[in-house]
């Protein structure tokens, strides 16, 4: 088998970004198990090169992906971009209150009532699915 080329038992899943009405923006194959920061930075990187300044991110772990992101390669075109980095509603009630008051939405100008959960819910929705699609 060629290296470069995923066998079907290679998938692990997938890793999306989704927009707050539901449109899945961006899809990655996740070749390894766990999400990996690869994962997330090549999908910000895309978000940003397609969507521009001024967008917002939900993540389970914003806070330490704000790191990530800041000290990766695309570290500078994030801050140029005024990337904003905010942990999802329903996570963020599990990090201390510092990280709260930094990450969480129902702390922070411009969310209004989202929450950030947009990628769950698709989730959620596709679990009767990936039984039968799954290595299809």
């Amino acid at each position: 088998v060629d290296d470069n080329k995923i066998t079907v038992f290679d998938q692990m899943g997938i890793f999306l970004v989704a927009c707050r009405h539901g449109i899945i923006e961006c899809v990655t194959e996740m070749k390894h198990s766990g999400e990996l920061a690869k994962y997330g930075l090549a999908a910000v990187n895309r978000l940003l090169g397609v969507c521009g300044a001024d967008q917002a991110i939900g993540h389970n772990i914003a806070c330490s992906s704000r790191k990530t992101i800041a000290t990766s390669s695309i570290g500078a075109k994030a801050a140029e971009l005024n990337l904003q980095v905010v942990v999802n509603a329903f996570h963020g009630f599990s990090h201390d209150h510092r990280c709260q008051l930094r990450n969480h939405p129902l702390y922070l100008n411009g969310l209004g009532l989202e929450d950030l959960e947009t990628c769950e819910r698709i989730f959620t929705s596709s679990n009767s699915a990936a039984v039968l699609i799954r290595h299809a």
